[in-house]
């Protein structure tokens, strides 16, 4: 059953944390198989800062820290 759609705001959430813990696992993935961060930066297209950022977290969840929490956004109802 797909998953009923709530608020524009909350979708918009839902994306960004599956988008997020994509490019953690990816990250992860890249750096296990032996790639350097500076060549992860490369391949994926982002800065070395956010690249160090996911990689110095160990779980996506620790990357949302602040981010979307307890916060009313302009979308939600």
């Amino acid at each position: 059953m797909p998953p009923v759609p709530g608020p524009r705001g909350q979708h918009h959430r839902t994306h960004e944390a599956d988008r997020t813990s994509a490019r953690h696992a990816t990250i992860h993935a890249l750096i296990e198989a032996g790639h350097s961060r500076r060549s992860i930066q490369r391949q994926l297209g982002m800065t070395y800062r956010t690249v160090q950022r996911f990689a110095n977290a160990d779980w996506p969840e620790g990357l949302f820290t602040g981010q979307w929490q307890n916060r009313s956004s302009v979308l939600d109802e």
